[in-house]
């Protein structure tokens, strides 16, 4: 029995292809508003060109995510093709992009974007907008990708910074706080954590003191239940009778 293969090995391009989906859905949203928009100024028909330009975005949007996920993906795709072949497959260690990788991936789906779509939405002539729309869409990829690992980076030190300086903040001591930590003063400075301790442990002596007087007044009933017991087991003596 062959032993199953791991499936953090191994991506299906199903998956791939429903995530650039997703994406060129949410692409097509900002995509269909500016079209109407600009569609109510420009054009006699608005709606059609809502939607020509919705669909552009969404396939502007699908094209480069897919083409991303491939390129960052390709070795888990490759994995799944040589998987359905019955080959081996290829397993390694670190799966995780680096921001090299990322910017690489970013800039070829730009590349392909602008490209494809060229000879998609300007016909028999695109071919003349291969060029320059090859390297707006990869400038466009090059830029974007180091613009948001930019950002990311900065809220990544910013979010650093303020759990650091919640770790290492300090409370300022007054005067006679800096008085009672001498070794001289009689007086001693307690955090909130300090009294509390020390407010538990008086709870806990006075609660074992009550438990003890509990006790001995437990232990006072019972001997006063026995002694009341004892005198009346004791016989009565009778007293003589006078003679007459």
């Amino acid at each position: 029995m062959k032993d199953r293969p791991d499936p953090t090995q191994i991506t299906h391009p199903l998956n791939v292809i429903r995530q650039a989906a997703i994406v060129g859905g949410v692409a097509a949203v900002p995509g269909t508003c500016f079209g109407a928009f600009y569609g109510t100024l420009r054009t006699k028909t608005p709606s059609l060109f809502a939607i020509g330009t919705g669909l552009q975005w969404f396939a502007i949007g699908t094209t480069f995510w897919g083409v991303r996920a491939s390129v960052l993906d390709r070795h888990r795709i490759l994995n799944w093709w040589n998987m359905t072949r019955g080959a081996p497959v290829v397993t390694r260690a670190n799966l995780t992009p680096s921001t090299q990788d990322k910017v690489s991936a970013s800039t070829i789906s730009g590349a392909f974007t602008g490209a494809s779509l060229a000879f998609l939405f300007r016909g028999a002539r695109g071919y003349r907008n291969v060029i320059p729309g090859t390297i707006m869409f990869s400038l466009f990829g090059f830029c974007g990708q180091h613009a948001y690992q930019y950002l990311d980076k900065r809220n990544t030190e910013a979010v650093m910074k303020k759990v650091e300086a919640k770790e290492d903040v300090k409370v300022k001591e007054n005067f006679l706080e800096r008085i009672s930590k001498s070794k001289w003063s009689p007086m001693t400075a307690l955090t909130d954590e300090q009294y509390e301790s020390m407010m538990n442990e008086k709870i806990l002596k006075i609660e074992a003191e009550i438990a003890l007087i509990d006790e001995r007044i437990e232990g006072f009933r019972r001997n006063q239940k026995e002694l009341e017991r004892s005198q009346t087991k004791q016989p009565k003596l009778e007293q003589p009778q006078e003679k007459r």
